[in-house]
């Protein structure tokens, strides 16, 4: 009869244990992502629920002016690289990897900023 009480007194805390991890997981996946985008931004896409999350926008910002706004925001770029007529720039911020894609689109830039988790 003991041994049958501390064994479900075992499975109870176990129980309660697995349940308040997985709360607790569930809890940081459901936390919104913060993506900062430039003022009179034209967002016509933001997923931002949990990670990855993507921000889509247009701005009539020059590309330097993009680049200076993300600077402020991330610190210098990690990496800068240019392939056909879009400038990626690489960033990491905490457990962060974030890339701010610029690419023109007739007078105006698109602006793809992308955060995902760095220990992938």
């Amino acid at each position: 009869m003991i041994s049958t009480q501390k064994y479900l007194v075992s499975l109870l805390a176990g129980t309660v244990l697995f349940t308040a991890s997985s709360l607790s997981v569930a809890s940081d996946e459901l936390e919104p992502v913060s993506i900062p985008t430039m003022n009179q931004a034209q967002v016509f896409a933001e997923f931002t629920d949990k990670l990855p999350a993507v921000v889509n926008y247009f701005t009539s910002a020059s590309e330097a002016q993009i680049i200076e706004f993300y600077q402020g925001h991330y610190g210098a770029a990690m990496s800068q690289e240019r392939k056909r007529g879009r400038l990626t720039l690489s960033y990491q911020q905490e457990q962060q990897l974030i890339r701010v894609v610029i690419s023109q689109q007739n007078r105006k830039r698109q602006v793809d900023v992308i955060v995902e988790e760095s220990n992938k």
